[in-house]
């Protein structure tokens, strides 16, 4: 079984097919148990994405509200003079403007319930806290530290941690807090200086309070980071970064979800980019062994394998008892091309395809077998000149591939286009052998559509096309007088490497010096034909077709001889090459004349 396979060389290709098959049909059913488990994954992250979402907004509509927040301080000319006097004036005295100040401050608080203080911080190194529990502004010492950089004019979000470096006797007015700080500034004629920063405070609670009313998993972990890596709100109350980084290391492109490890424990991540004024991410870490793995994926992958295995295993099968029987065709077939035309194929008990082949080629040998008597008997008596013509259009080269491209499509498994070749062939030799001489134009054009649809089996690689006049279809020509001429394209013209090759076949009814013509044209876009090979065709034409070899230019003789003993000497054949130099094309003209006429001896016009 292995030796078959080795050695026939279509059983190799098939074989090779079907491990690109099977290779192709297991990555595909992985590929898709990828997919599925993808989209699994994402189904059960989608609740998180949308509190992510939900987080983000949280602090982003603290951003686009921070000025309505702020509109206490510029509601009021005066009360703006005197917030801009604290920050201006060194050693001025809180209870001095207090009360207004405080005033501004408390309007403010009660703007959002979730404010839980104020930070003033001047230009010239003060710092103020305001307190509404207290509804008391007390004056800090200010320590900043490394970690916390003040940019005017520049909206800017500050961690718990670094609210907490600011000053030493700071008071945390809740857990945790993240303050959001905005530029006081005032005029200076027609410059803007900035007098210090605004910091309101906000608790974290109201992030908790989101999260828990969504009842997601508790070992998920929500994280809010600046690029600076600074925690605004950690779910696990963890506001420190570990000292290596870890999982709150993000690089600038962050990717938007992935996996990651940390402490031997694999983590799947989603995360949301917010490039505004305070340029944060919200993100999401959760434990991959709380997602759980989808079984389809391996599901699918038995399943490609069970295909391939199955799909082997039908091919050895098939292959051994098809060997079986294209061996007995192609004895049968041999005994055939040994003239032994009385032999037939034993047919086989089952009613498969390759016994519907077996007694078509049988019908086929007994139709050929009676046709060759018969136009053997019949064509004794004829000149000797039409014998050549006849046996020149039965070409056992022909009939060689057609059968050996019949057995390669039983090879193939395509048992339906091998019976379809073989009744193909035997439509072909059973016009060979009629006794007609004479045909339609029409009849001769079904013949050659019959012999080019076998060589599209054979090829596959060009494409035909006829333009025929419907007024020339009803005249007569001689038998088989394009049939060699298109077979001679196969055989010289067609390049097999190109996969635009194009035989064109043209019948017009044209009128010459006041008379009707019929104006045949073959043409080819195929190898092109050099004028050294052009005027040797020529110089062929002008001998007696008796004295031609089969090989060189028999088929072009045959048919010139052949229409100049019909229709005269104008009736020859004119060789050329094709357009752009590419291709050959055969021309003739003949008179218009009925098959019934030219039966009977009358080539001349109706």
């Amino acid at each position: 079984m292995i030796k078959k396979i080795i050695s026939g060389y279509y059983s190799r290709m098939l074989l090779f097919c079907i491990a690109i098959v099977c290779t192709a049909t297991i990555t595909l059913f992985i590929f898709c148990g990828s997919l599925i488990e993808q989209r699994q994954r994402a189904e059960y992250l989608k609740n998180y994405d949308i509190e992510l979402n939900a987080l983000s907004s949280i602090l982003s509509s603290k951003e686009a509200n921070l000025t309505s927040a702020l509109t206490p301080v510029f509601s009021s000319t005066s009360r703006y003079q005197t917030l801009s006097r604290l920050y201006r004036e060194r050693n001025l005295s809180v209870s001095s403007v207090s009360y207004s100040i405080i005033q501004m401050m408390r309007e403010i608080c009660q703007y959002d319930s979730h404010c839980r203080g104020i930070l003033l911080r001047t230009g010239n190194g003060r710092l103020f806290q305001y307190s509404p529990v207290y509804d008391t502004l007390a004056s800090i010492p200010l320590t900043l530290t490394a970690g916390v950089t003040f940019t005017p004019y520049r909206l800017q979000v500050l961690s718990d941690t670094q609210l907490e470096s600011l000053s030493p006797e700071y008071e945390k007015p809740s857990d945790h807090v993240y303050g959001l700080c905005s530029t006081l500034f005032d005029y200076r004629g027609t410059s803007v200086l900035p007098l210090g920063q605004l910091i309101l405070l906000y608790t974290t609670s109201e992030f908790s309070d989101s999260i828990t009313s969504t009842h997601l998993d508790e070992g998920a972990l929500f994280l809010i980071i600046d690029r600076n890596q600074n925690i605004l709100y950690s779910s696990d109350g963890n506001y420190q970064a570990p000292a290596d980084g870890g999982l709150r290391n993000f690089p600038d492109e962050f990717p938007a979800s992935g996996n990651l490890k940390s402490d031997g424990t694999d983590y799947f991540y989603t995360s949301v980019w917010n490039v505004d004024e305070y340029d944060y991410l919200t993100l999401c870490r959760i434990p991959a062994s709380r997602i759980a793995r989808s079984s389809p994926r391996f599901i699918l992958t038995a399943l490609a394998s069970l295909i391939c295995f199955t799909s082997v295993l039908l091919y050895a099968v098939t292959l051994r008892r098809s060997d079986r029987k294209i061996k007995a065709i192609q004895t049968g077939m041999g005994r055939i091309g040994q003239n032994k035309l009385d032999y037939r194929l034993p047919v086989p008990k089952n009613n498969d395809e390759f016994t519907q082949i077996i007694l078509s080629f049988n019908r086929m040998c007994d139709e050929l077998q009676q046709n060759v008597e018969r136009a053997y008997l019949s064509e004794i008596t004829r000149k000797k000149q039409e014998l050549y013509a006849m046996q020149a259009s039965i070409n056992p080269h022909f009939l060689y591939n057609t059968l050996e491209q019949i057995r390669v499509q039983i090879t193939q498994g395509r048992c339906a286009d091998a019976s379809q070749m073989i009744l193909l062939l035997s439509r072909m030799y059973r016009n060979q052998t009629r006794r007609n001489l004479y045909v339609t134009i029409t009849e001769e054009l079904n013949l050659c559509e019959n012999l080019i649809n076998l060589y599209m089996y054979r090829f596959g690689n060009f494409e035909y096309e006829f333009f025929i006049d419907n007024a020339a279809r009803i005249y007569g020509i001689p038998k088989n007088t394009l049939h060699p001429l298109i077979e001679n394209y196969f055989t010289h013209g067609l390049v097999p490497e190109r996969n635009d090759n194009l035989l064109t076949v043209s019948v017009r009814l044209i009128r010459e010096d006041g008379r009707k013509q019929l104006e045949f044209s073959i043409e080819n876009n195929g190898a092109p034909i050099s004028e050294e090979a052009l005027a040797s065709l020529e110089e062929k034409l002008a001998r007696p077709v008796l004295e031609q070899r089969e090989d060189s230019g028999f088929a072009l003789s045959n048919v010139n001889t052949r229409l100049k003993l019909v229709f005269g000497e104008s009736s020859r054949l004119y060789l050329s090459g094709g357009a752009d130099g590419c291709g050959f094309r055969v021309k003739f003209r003949i008179p218009p004349v009925l098959p019934e006429n030219l039966q009977q001896g009358r080539p001349g016009p109706p």
